[in-house]
């Protein structure tokens, strides 16, 4: 599913209205009809409704969404900021219709009306945010503010229309204040700001409503959303006259002195990611308390300069052993020293398979000089798959941890494209980047992903994925989409640890076809995107 910045939804609304005639009046309607939809399935259903409409286009919907929940015999309370006679376009029509019938509309225009405001979200069941919409450019002050502090305060549940008032489009920046929705209800492509945060936490349960916007109108280097059906048609086939060589050999590098746990966690996803066969290659001095973890798991011991650093003569080893296998993934519980960086570059340099570098391989790949670990990365046999989290990418660019968070999506693009390598960057929100400039937005996981080994989980199932045959860029899609998942279905939300998520990665496997076999709740032409 594409996601648009506020400028490619304009383009496309624009295109949609001259190219195939569709009129703003009718998009209008459409947008106006998704909502209404969403609220009339809420349950309980709300019997008293306040709609909150602003100016532009964004307010048009909210008067459209007020006519609509009325007609569905709602009681509802509509409330303007915009001055009589002033709405444009479709807005204007809309609410010159609403004068024609005789509907009550309450305009808050100065503060004097900020009481009686405040006093009827007192007796409301829902709120309709619709006060400003993906235009939103400046801070919010004033007026606006108090009323959006007004409906934050009010206790009352807010559907936002879009997105969350407040919210910047693009970015998910709170623009001074914003309203806290428990739902929103997005129009034809979910947007930027509703995928990272603060904006994502602000949107609530996202839904997108189908307003009749064909895709093939939009750019295609737009950035995408990942999806259940999505997924689906990624995974391989398992068919039934298949054995364990039919789904790939999978190389680990990992472990140290203090970290075999992670050694393990990697490779059991790996294998309950539906690898046939995964070696494990780490300090002979660990493999021990290895072997008497993992029983199906093969070690392969490589020889050590001193307890748990792996002696750098050893890469024609590994790369021997790696021979077999369709993907060598390397780094969960690697100490991140000069050894290591010595023996990164060797991988990087001589290995010909898919290379997914985690954890300890990302931190020695941050010793190396900034020119050389370039060149590097974009020399290799193949484009590197790295799986960093924000402090690791900001170990590996030199920017603050703040630098990296103000802008991920965009950070991720530009260093996939400069190193040649497929990024994906962890966190909230965890975007994949490719080379060729695509980008993913993933909607699943949430704070039970925050704990120690979690993301050693995610490298061995994105290897164990490209080892069954999928390209590297879809198995990072795919296995980060199906790890969170593994943590949404997790009936804990405290106290959860990764081997918890672990055991509900074939709960996971199997929670893809009822997400894709499922009616949505909201109704057939809105779509919800939280998958639980």
């Amino acid at each position: 599913m594409k996601v648009l910045t506020a400028a490619a939804m304009r383009e496309a609304d624009r295109r949609t209205i001259e190219e195939l005639g569709f009129s703003e009046a009718v998009l209008m309607e459409s947008a106006g009809m998704r909502v209404a939809e969403a609220v009339l399935s809420l349950q309980p259903l709300p019997s008293r409704i306040l709609v909150l409409a602003g100016p532009g286009n964004n307010g048009g919907d909210g008067l459209v969404i007020a006519r609509l929940l009325q007609q569905a015999g709602r009681k509802v309370s509509l409330w303007t900021t915009v001055p009589p006679g002033e709405y444009r376009g479709a807005a204007l029509m809309n609410y010159q219709f609403l004068m024609h019938r005789g509907f009550p509309i309450k305009h808050i225009l100065d503060y004097t009306e900020l009481g009686l405001f405040q006093a009827d979200l007192g007796g409301v069941d829902l709120v309709v945010d619709a006060l400003f919409g993906i235009g939103l450019d400046r801070p919010v002050e004033g007026l606006p503010a108090e009323i959006i502090k007004a409906i934050n305060g009010s206790g009352a549940p807010v559907l936002a229309v879009d997105l969350p008032s407040g919210v910047q489009a693009d970015s998910g920046k709170v623009m001074g204040c914003a309203v806290k929705a428990r739902w929103t209800v997005t129009f034809a492509f979910p947007k930027p700001g509703l995928l990272q945060y603060p904006g994502a936490e602000l949107a609530g349960e996202l839904i997108v409503g189908e307003i009749n916007i064909p895709s093939f109108l939009v750019s295609e280097n737009q950035a995408s959303l990942t999806t259940a059906q999505q997924v689906r048609d990624l995974l391989p086939p398992r068919p039934p006259e298949a054995h364990k060589g039919s789904f790939g050999r999978v190389m680990i590098l990992a472990g140290s002195t203090g970290m075999s746990g992670a050694a393990a966690l990697a490779s059991a996803a790996a294998l309950r990611g539906g690898a046939g066969l995964v070696y494990l290659a780490a300090p002979a001095s660990i493999c021990p308390a290895l072997e008497a973890q993992l029983c199906e798991v093969i070690t392969v011991p490589l020889p050590e300069t001193a307890p748990g650093l792996i002696d750098l003569l050893t890469v024609e080893l590994l790369l021997e052993k790696a021979g077999g296998c369709s993907v060598l993934a390397a780094g969960p519980g690697l100490a991140p020293v000069e050894e290591t960086a010595a023996l990164v570059k060797r991988l990087l340099r001589d290995c010909p398979l898919p290379l997914v570098l985690d954890a300890g391989a990302l931190g020695a790949l941050a010793l190396l000089p900034e020119e050389e670990r370039g060149e590097l990365l974009r020399d290799a046999p193949q484009p590197p798959l790295l799986t960093p989290h924000p402090g690791e990418m900001a170990r590996l660019t030199g920017l603050s941890l703040g630098e990296v968070q103000q802008s991920r999506p965009e950070l991720a693009r530009r260093l996939s494209r400069e190193w040649n390598s497929i990024i994906v960057l962890k966190g909230a929100g965890t975007v994949i980047a490719s080379p060729g400039g695509e980008i993913y937005f993933n909607p699943t996981g949430g704070p039970v992903l925050a704990t120690a080994g979690t993301g050693d989980l995610l490298t061995g199932l994105i290897a164990s994925l490209i080892a069954q045959g999928m390209p590297p860029f879809g198995a990072a899609v795919a296995a980060v989409y199906i790890h969170g998942l593994a943590g949404d279905l997790l009936p804990e939300r405290r106290g959860a640890i990764a081997g918890d998520i672990l055991a509900r990665f074939p709960a996971a496997f199997q929670c893809l076809e009822r997400e894709i076999a499922a009616p949505s709740s909201w109704g057939p032409y809105n779509r919800r995107l939280r998958p639980l």
